[in-house]
């Protein structure tokens, strides 16, 4: 089974986490790194975006809280059990 919308993510019990990605350097300047990670509330997700939203667009609509920037990285955690049923 192929999970393609927040909805579907949601139903499945995945988890979401977001990290900064900003690079340390900018040009010729180089910047602190900014170390921010949280998990996301899946439920607002769901509440705000509507279960039709594609999972592959979630990372351009975020933005670190830390440091504003747009390059962030999303990781999604699939339960145990729901990755064994999909390769089965």
């Amino acid at each position: 089974m192929l999970v393609e919308t927040l909805g579907e993510a949601w139903s499945l019990s995945w988890r979401v986490h977001m990290r900064c990605a900003r690079p340390a350097r900018d040009a010729m300047k180089s910047k602190r790194d900014c170390t921010f990670r949280c998990e996301l509330d899946m439920e607002t997700l769901v509440c705000t975006r509507g279960r039709a939203f594609p999972l592959a667009r979630l990372a351009e609509r975020l933005r670190c809280p830390r440091c504003g920037s747009r390059q962030v990285a999303v990781i999604y955690d699939a339960p145990s059990g729901a990755n064994r049923a999909a390769s089965a």
